[in-house]
């Protein structure tokens, strides 16, 4: 009887114990949860070295692949959501047979020139540059061709003379951009994606916009050659023949295949 008396104060002991643990489990945790301990490491790490002042990333045997631009540069349009530049990122890997790592995509639809010089000094997007030694850009188009987004939806077309008229403004804006590139990350490659002409089974659009795209990568390419480490990547004749077979169902992004074909070129061209 005793021995019975024992173990059930043992069991009730035991029981008691385990709930007391719980509840300083439980307290301990939402501790955690509210007021976290800051990491002393990285807390001392971020003081001593903030994001804009982080050397970039030496060199390694590895690629790391960072994009960014306009929506191309996002991959607007690809039914699988790679674009360009997880495409590129695949295609190294299976050709080189060494790791790539793919770090971020700051591809954002819309941008202009001007909207990727004020995204260029943001610490974060510096941070993500710094790491990487391979920088995917694409940007240009929606500066030239502001009525793309009216074809798109029918309610009208492209203005020719507005493309024209936008040339020089952005082709300054372009060099700044490829400047402060550099300046974040002197040891980058640096891989400008070239313009097509996404209307050029359109009659009216045809001649003015093939004009207007020849002047643009014209330009840009004189920029980049003046600049250390840097390519274009041309995609005109990509789309000139049968635009309509790499475009995405809005007529102005490429779709997968369209994609899948700048990403071929850009790999060649870094060979």
């Amino acid at each position: 009887m005793n021995s019975w008396k024992w173990i059930w104060r043992l069991s009730a002991w035991l029981s008691a114990a385990a709930t007391l643990l719980l509840i300083v489990g439980f307290a301990y945790g939402a501790k955690q949860l509210m007021f976290p301990r800051p990491n002393l490491m990285d807390s001392q790490a971020s003081a001593e070295a903030p994001l804009t002042q982080r050397d970039p990333q030496a060199e390694g045997d590895s690629y790391r692949i960072a994009a960014i631009g306009d929506s191309l540069a996002k991959g607007t349009g690809d039914t699988t959501g790679q674009g360009f530049a997880r495409r590129t990122a695949a295609l190294l890997e299976a050709e080189d047979k060494q790791p790539v790592q793919f770090l971020n995509n700051l591809g954002i639809n819309g941008m202009t020139t001007q909207e990727l010089l004020d995204e260029l000094q943001e610490p974060g997007v510096q941070y993500v540059l710094k790491k990487a030694n391979v920088i995917l850009l694409s940007i240009g188009a929606n500066d030239l061709f502001q009525g793309g987004a009216a074809l798109q939806t029918g309610s009208g077309t492209p203005n020719p003379a507005a493309l024209e008229q936008a040339l020089p403004g952005a082709q300054q804006r372009l060099a700044q951009a490829l400047d402060k590139l550099r300046e974040i990350n002197p040891n980058a490659k640096v891989v400008y994606v070239g313009l097509y002409n996404p209307f050029g089974d359109v009659e009216a659009l045809r001649e003015e916009g093939n004009r207007g795209i020849t002047l643009w990568n014209a330009e840009a390419a004189a920029r980049i050659i003046e600049r250390e480490n840097m390519m274009l990547t041309p995609t005109f004749d990509l789309f000139q023949r049968d635009p309509g077979a790499y475009l995405s169902f809005d007529h102005f992004h490429p779709n997968s295949d369209g994609y899948e074909r700048i990403a071929q070129r850009i790999v060649q061209g870094m060979k």
